[in-house]
């Protein structure tokens, strides 16, 4: 073993070859810091495998680590397993970085003491065959307001690309939840933003998302019910580390969002008592709810959300103004 790198690079590749050569050449013009380069082969059935091996012959920082098939989660965590780096960041095997991306993030994290650093990115187009720059609305950067973020679904936190985490983070075990499918980057997320001090983000765009018909997220069949196994594992986490009082309006109104956005106001609340209710009030403790948010919490509790929340969107819609929930 060689000296220690400053990053290691986690990259999950299953079926990849119509990409991975792209993301691979990313990688390997990123020339400072000292990375080593992680790229998991997920029990991949094309030649994902070979193009690994043969980018590993002539890339001395690459590790190639072939096993069967068992899921990107899997196989990130195999990867945080094995890394060596004082800074772990991942990469999806149909993406690439911006040049100098590591450093730039790595820079800002020295300089600045974060322990996660976020940063702007740019989706392309496969269709349309051009990139679009995305920037989005600030966020305060205490870790309490992004892990806030973070159960509303936010575009930027949720994802684990894209940023440069203190390998110390995962320490403990902290890893991905194999048993969850959708949402599990957020997941962790949650905890790392939960366990970090201070965090920063980056105004420059050091990502490219490669947006296609085999993306994850491209099509989801039964968007609420594949969500349920996520919010199930976030009520757990937020009961776990003793915050779920402090954030109940938010998973209530998450909770809500992700039934509402597939089957509409009126079926969602239809079914809200049966549905939503038992998993956003698992676990609460009243007497260390905000004093601001107990009389939601009564509502919830007697059945009555429905009509509230009804209410609430009407109002809304009436008043052309969000004020119940996010979206």
């Amino acid at each position: 073993m060689g000296e220690r790198p400053e990053i290691s690079v986690i990259v999950p590749c299953y079926n990849a070859e119509r990409y991975l050569s792209l993301c691979l050449s990313s990688l390997a013009a990123q020339h400072a810091p000292d990375i080593e380069m992680i790229l998991i082969d997920d029990g991949s059935t094309d030649a994902t495998g070979a193009i690994l091996d043969r980018f590993a012959e002539t890339e001395a920082r690459a590790i190639v680590v072939h096993v069967a098939n068992e899921g990107v989660s899997a196989a990130r965590n195999r990867g945080i397993d094995r890394a060596r780096g004082r800074y772990i960041a991942f990469m999806d095997a149909d993406d690439a970085l911006e040049e100098g991306a590591l450093f730039a993030l790595w820079r800002t994290a020295v300089h600045s003491g974060a322990q996660i650093v976020s940063a702007e990115h740019t989706l392309f187009d496969m269709r349309e065959n051009r990139r679009v720059p995305v920037q989005l609305p600030p966020v305060p950067q205490q870790p309490s307001e992004i892990v806030r973020e973070i159960i509303h679904m936010h575009r930027i936190y949720n994802n684990l690309w894209n940023k440069l985490y203190d390998a110390r983070l995962f320490s403990g075990g902290l890893r991905l939840d194999e048993g969850v499918h959708i949402g599990e980057d957020a997941l962790l997320n949650l905890q790392l933003y939960h366990r970090a001090k201070r965090v920063t983000h980056l105004a420059e765009r050091t990502y490219v998302y490669r947006v296609h018909d085999a993306s994850a997220m491209a099509s989801i069949s039964g968007y609420s019910e594949a969500h349920q196994p996520m919010l199930r594992s976030m009520s757990r986490i937020l009961t776990q580390e003793g915050i779920k009082e402090l954030y109940f309006r938010d998973f209530l109104m998450s909770a809500v969002w992700i039934d509402e956005k597939e089957k509409g106001i009126r079926a969602c609340m239809r079914t809200f008592n049966r549905r939503v209710r038992p998993v956003v009030l698992e676990g609460l403790d009243e007497g260390r709810i905000s004093v601001t948010d107990r009389r939601l919490y009564r509502i919830v509790c007697r059945g009555w959300f429905p009509l509230w929340y009804t209410a609430q969107r009407v109002n809304e819609k009436l008043h052309g103004r969000k004020g119940s929930r996010r979206g």
